[in-house]
């Protein structure tokens, strides 16, 4: 393996497990709060992230890049064509679909489990964190999900990240390049690498979701 090859891979994860990461430290509160909560509200906004999760992603990077962009209002960060603001672009772009999983997931919890956790004197820090364990298959595969649509993903990171060798060019846009330029076989062997990756880490979260629910 090249270093050129290691320095993608290495790149691909960090815009895919951070956002990831993100996305299940915001969306999991979230979904379980519009769990509980119910009501029109909630099903209002769980209707409003079922309709980002189809957002088109040359859409959402073109409104981040006006706003990060030097004249734009969020310029000053300076993080345009950099890792970074791909991190912030792959965010957006996972966490509707990992607060509609989530939710499924909190939805999926027996009635029963509910009721027997009500009839017992206990925090309700402690309530909560029994119904995510119950729960934690569900949000594993959430989270495999959320991963590989960020791993998988485009436009987001050609518009903010540019492609720029040895710095933010990651699998997808180096298979957009090499396909651009006619190298068929490097373009080839670059998604085998991205398939064989996504599938791979999507299995271990599973594996780990369902083992801890064990």
């Amino acid at each position: 393996m090249s270093s050129e090859l290691l320095g993608i891979i290495l790149n691909t994860f960090y815009v895919s497990a951070i956002p990831t990461l993100l996305a299940v430290a915001v969306g999991t509160p979230a979904a379980y709060a519009l769990y509980v909560r119910g009501g029109r509200l909630a099903g209002a906004v769980e209707a409003l992230f079922n309709g980002l999760v189809g957002v088109p992603t040359v859409l959402l990077g073109l409104l981040l890049y006006l706003l990060l962009a030097r004249t734009g209002p969020l310029g000053f960060l300076n993080i345009l064509y950099t890792l970074n603001a791909v991190v912030v672009g792959h965010f957006l772009f996972v966490l509707p679909l990992y607060v509609a999983f989530a939710t499924t997931a909190f939805r999926s919890v027996d009635v029963k489990v509910l009721e027997v956790l009500r009839m017992f004197p206990m925090p309700a820090w402690r309530r909560h964190m029994l119904v995510v364990r119950e729960a934690v298959g569900g949000l594993a595969a959430a989270a495999a999900a959320a991963f590989s649509r960020a791993m998988g993903e485009l436009g987001i990171a050609l518009m903010l990240g540019g492609d720029i060798r040895f710095r933010t060019r990651v699998l997808t846009t180096a298979i957009a390049h090499e396909t651009m330029l006619g190298n068929w076989d490097a373009a080839i062997q670059l998604g085998a690498v991205l398939l064989a990756l996504s599938v791979s880490v999507s299995a271990v979260v599973y594996a780990l979701g369902y083992k801890y629910r064990g």
